[in-house]
């Protein structure tokens, strides 16, 4: 298959790439829909390390995986342009889509870990979320599409050696 994917100057990160596509596939081959939300993260401050996001990614994966009782997958992609700039993180979460189907449990969540890790700022950009079926490649096209910015190369260049570039959740292909 051939997959639309966001275009940059600077070009994009294929193994990055082949890494969402992964996520988002084995997600799928657990449920027959799933719920996509993307937001942003920002700090006050760039740190060299990414313990706040990492905590910010436990508080909302366990309130989330309370609240559903379902599995949940989280992914950022750290970006900074240079060691003085600010860095952000592209994040996404997976949700049954059997039982989520709107961005407000999500956001609630989001805030009161905003709550909990000081310094750091949520932002939910417009048409954030999709529903994706499992048999349908137009929803799994539409949010790979999405997904496919977190993968440009543009913004990496000023990480600190020591931090990662990113994370996803571990998830295997369902047998």
């Amino acid at each position: 298959r051939v997959w639309k994917i966001m275009s940059f100057p600077s070009g994009i990160n294929r193994p990055l790439l082949n890494k969402l596509y992964g996520v988002l596939s084995a997600f799928l081959s657990w449920h027959s829909k799933a719920y996509m939300i993307r937001f942003d993260i920002s700090l006050y401050d760039s740190l060299p390390h990414n313990h706040k996001i990492s905590k910010f990614r436990s508080i909302v994966v366990k309130s989330l995986e309370s609240y559903y009782q379902s599995t949940v997958v989280f992914g950022w992609v750290r970006e900074q342009n240079s060691t003085d700039d600010k860095c952000h993180y592209h994040c996404f979460v997976l949700l049954n889509g059997h039982k989520a189907n709107s961005t407000n449990t999500t956001f609630d969540i989001v805030q009161h870990a905003l709550a909990l890790v000081v310094d750091i700022n949520a932002y939910f950009p417009e048409n954030c979320d999709y529903e994706i079926q499992r048999n349908s490649l137009a929803s799994f096209q539409k949010a790979l599409f999405r997904l496919s910015y977190l993968a440009k190369n543009d913004s990496k260049n000023g990480k600190p050696s020591a931090a990662k570039g990113y994370y996803f959740s571990h998830i295997e292909h369902k047998r």
